[in-house]
């Protein structure tokens, strides 16, 4: 296979390969295309390629990028400088499997991440937490030990929610309420199947747990009730990225809406995108939407700041936010790997074009000389 010729300016993207006889044999093939056809109207090169398939002996890379016709093609390229780390791992086996092919890239002192992705929730939450301004918006969060160790939290709320530490797309989600004559649980398996069961003895809730979270880590927070009043949940989606000046901006805020009585919001699990202003003004007062719209504005400008300057350089973050019946926002998670499929569904082309156009705008500014911000 030949070498393609070194270009001016290029930019890696790793991704983990779900589907090797797939072509392209990776996940955002649409998100990845629109970047590679951004970073043109910038002269630079992208590429998409498996951390696994390196050699480092040439330092090249087995890359897929665009052709002109709008088609994906393989060839052999020089390891670029800069990476955009776009991996998402299924599970911990695949993390572990992919972990030390990451750590020999990252570590590569001839290589720049794009920025440096963050750990799991409960690593996140820890990091956060630390921060005086930010432990108001953090739901109590605390690591799951065992099927025993969730009665004691279910003495101290109605009701307990589990998220995988590492998991995203609400895969793998699970409340448990008390009832009457035992035990509700409701919630996604981790392939993403709606799941209820009533179990009326503790002994059985244990089993179940405990055959349904082998082998992933959890964390346990208390079940917020952050519904519609038709009994729809909901969160809020804020994108925050670097622009060509290496500054924070805010890109854009949607609402992701579930289905009635699930517990989740992602759009991956049937989950619907609304503009944000005309759906808080028809669930709160003026004077609410206003306080609430100013706590956001406050974490966009706190979270990316306080995160950099604790854990590294950063791109972008997708910021999770909840809101109950009276208004009161919770951060409920940081992503630092975001999807932006949510301004699409909203109908905001415009939007969407600007967060897949800052990664590489700002990929540019680092690779003609910028720093880091």
């Amino acid at each position: 296979m030949t070498i393609v010729a070194s270009h001016k300016y290029t930019l890696g993207v790793i991704s983990c390969f779900d589907s090797p006889a797939k072509s392209p044999p990776f996940q955002e093939a649409l998100y990845f295309k629109q970047l590679a056809q951004a970073g043109k109207q910038l002269q630079m090169h992208t590429f998409i390629f498996n951390p696994k398939e390196v050699d480092w002996s040439t330092r090249t890379v087995k890359g897929w990028h665009i052709l002109p016709s709008g088609k994906w093609t393989s060839s052999v390229q020089p390891l670029p400088h800069l990476i955009y780390d776009r991996c998402f791992y299924a599970n911990q086996k695949q993390y572990l499997s992919y972990k030390p092919y990451i750590l020999r890239i990252t570590q590569d002192p001839h290589i720049r991440l794009l920025g440096r992705p963050l750990s799991g929730k409960w690593q996140t939450y820890l990091l956060l937490k630390q921060n005086p301004k930010l432990l108001p918006f953090l739901p109590p969060t605390f690591p799951y030990r065992s099927g025993s160790s969730i009665f004691s939290y279910l003495q101290t709320w109605p009701a307990i929610l589990l998220k995988p530490n590492g998991g995203s797309l609400g895969c793998g989600v699970i409340a448990i309420l008390k009832i009457s004559n035992g035990f509700l649980v409701r919630g996604r398996s981790k392939t993403n199947q709606v799941i209820q069961h009533i179990f009326s003895s503790k002994k059985q809730l244990q089993t179940w747990l405990q055959h349904s979270v082998q082998g992933t880590r959890y964390i346990i927070q208390p079940f917020l009730k952050l519904t519609t009043s038709d009994h729809r949940p909901f969160d809020v989606r804020i994108l925050v990225q670097k622009n060509e000046k290496q500054q924070w901006e805010t890109t854009g805020m949607a609402v992701r809406i579930g289905q009635p009585l699930t517990i989740t919001s992602n759009l991956h699990g049937g989950g619907e995108a609304l503009a944000l202003q005309p759906f808080l003004d028809q669930r709160y007062s003026p004077k609410t939407v206003r306080h609430i719209i100013s706590q956001m504005e406050q974490l966009t400008k706190l979270v990316p700041a306080f995160i950099e300057e604790n854990h590294g350089s950063l791109l972008e973050l997708g910021l999770d936010i909840g809101i109950d019946p009276q208004g009161k926002v919770w951060l409920l998670e940081v992503n630092s790997k975001p999807g932006r499929a949510i301004f699409l569904k909203t109908g905001n082309v415009e939007l969407r074009q600007r967060a897949v156009e800052l990664p590489i705008r700002y990929a540019h500014s680092l690779l003609t000389g910028g720093k880091a911000g």
